[in-house]
């Protein structure tokens, strides 16, 4: 009776294992039939970047020149869009530096002066008003556009060093011939640089002298060691 008794719990636990196992089978079932939620990515428009500085310049209007040769220019080689000039016998501790210069007379996006693939300035109001010389292991380039007198200077790496319009505005140089007003890029004298090894001189120009007045701008000097510069010093009144 026993044995019969026992036999029967044992049939009886086997069948609730079986049917736990099938429960357990239909419900993974279930689980695995539930669709998964749809991950909607946000629409996003890419905008591809230009990596190229310079602008596309037909082959014509491509000019490979000297720096004597660039020099000598007074206008633009081609018209009605982009004009490159590349100067190919700049040299720094003699190794040589790409200096290019791109004019555009439809005012193209892309002009400047380039030095190393790097753009230094991006106005360019005429080809001419660009003026080039090397001193201490350094390019320096005097800069007439916009109406300005400015002075940059460039490592071998192609990196600006020195912005003289920059100077000028963060130090608010006094211009002591009129005490009152600061030291302007647009009224500095072009015709007064003088460069040489360790620094440069120039003239700030704020009066005709017709108005009384007993000097016509100031004298300054800018010196430089390495690639530290010194703010430009006042060394005397010019007198009218």
């Amino acid at each position: 009776m026993k044995k019969n008794k026992n036999g029967k719990i044992l049939i009886l636990i086997y069948i609730l294992i079986l049917i736990a196992l099938i429960a357990i089978i239909f419900l993974t079932k279930q689980v695995l039939s539930i669709p998964k939620p749809k991950i909607i990515e946000p629409t996003r428009t890419v905008e591809k970047l230009d990596v190229n500085p310079y602008p596309n310049v037909n082959e014509e209007c491509t000019f490979n020149i000297t720096q004597s040769e660039y020099q000598s220019l007074s206008s633009a080689g081609c018209a009605g869009g982009y004009t490159r000039y590349d100067i190919n016998d700049i040299k720094i501790n003699e190794l040589p530096v790409k200096v290019s210069v791109i004019y555009s007379d439809k005012n193209g996006r892309k002009t400047g002066l380039f030095v190393n693939d790097k753009v230094i300035t991006s106005k360019v109001d005429s080809i001419a008003n660009f003026k080039f010389g090397i001193f201490d292991s350094k390019l320096f380039i005097i800069d007439y556009n916009n109406s300005e007198s400015n002075v940059l200077a460039v490592n071998q790496k192609g990196e600006k060093i020195y912005n003289l319009k920059d100077v000028l505005e963060e130090k608010r140089i006094k211009e002591l011939s009129t005490g009152d007003t600061t030291v302007k890029n647009k009224n500095i004298d072009p015709a007064s640089f003088n460069f040489y090894e360790g620094g440069f001189e120039f003239n700030s120009s704020v009066s005709t002298c017709q108005t009384g007045s007993n000097s016509k701008g100031s004298h300054f000097k800018v010196t430089y060691k390495n690639e530290k510069f010194e703010k430009p010093e006042f060394m005397n009144l010019i007198e009218c």
